[in-house]
């Protein structure tokens, strides 16, 4: 039998004033109902505190690692500038042995850059993903919703807590009440 019948049956009992004990017993029951209630809502607000502490860690870390990222220069300008003046050479060029001499360094040059154009791709993607992942502006994103989160959940704990001080209030409303039928 739960906590709530035995107080309904104790009160139905009684007849209409409060039964020896029953107040003790009313409290426990409304104690007991609330309890799962108010710890839940306790873990979702500890919870959402360590999600926002991870949050603004992860972004102190992209902000640092931002602040000492060095320049790097890519080559691939370099390259292309040199490749067209690799053609242009190669049209000045006399002689069959030094046309096929600057074609096969042409043709070198021209598959290191095709190498390097599909590795900057690629590199240029990577760098985009991590960034939309854990760049500053992702990491601010995300400190952004952990503390709209807290704020929310903090919010709800205080509902919880109403929703029992409302009961709470009834509960003395009906005991003075009950009390005074006596």
């Amino acid at each position: 039998m739960s906590e709530q019948d035995r107080a309904r049956a104790t009160a139905g009992a009684a007849g209409e004033g409060l039964a020896p004990g029953e107040q003790e017993q009313l409290v426990y029951a409304l104690e007991a109902r609330f309890a799962a209630h108010r710890d839940a809502a306790a873990a979702a607000v500890r919870e959402a505190e360590r999600e926002l502490t991870e949050a603004q860690d992860r972004l102190a870390r992209a902000e640092e690692a931002a602040a000492s990222e060095r320049y790097t220069s890519t080559p691939l300008p370099f390259m292309r500038q040199t490749l067209d003046e690799e053609v242009d050479g190669l049209e000045r060029k006399t002689t069959p042995k030094k046309v096929r001499a600057a074609y096969r360094f042409l043709l070198d040059r021209a598959a290191e850059l095709a190498a390097a154009e599909v590795q900057g791709f690629q590199q240029d993607q990577a760098d985009l993903a991590r960034d939309r992942a854990d760049g500053v502006a992702a990491c601010r994103e995300a400190v952004d919703r952990a503390t709209a989160t807290l704020a929310a959940t903090r919010e709800m704990a205080s509902r919880v807590r109403a929703a029992e001080q409302a009961a709470r209030r009834g509960l003395d409303l009906m005991v003075a009440k009950l009390s005074a039928a006596d």
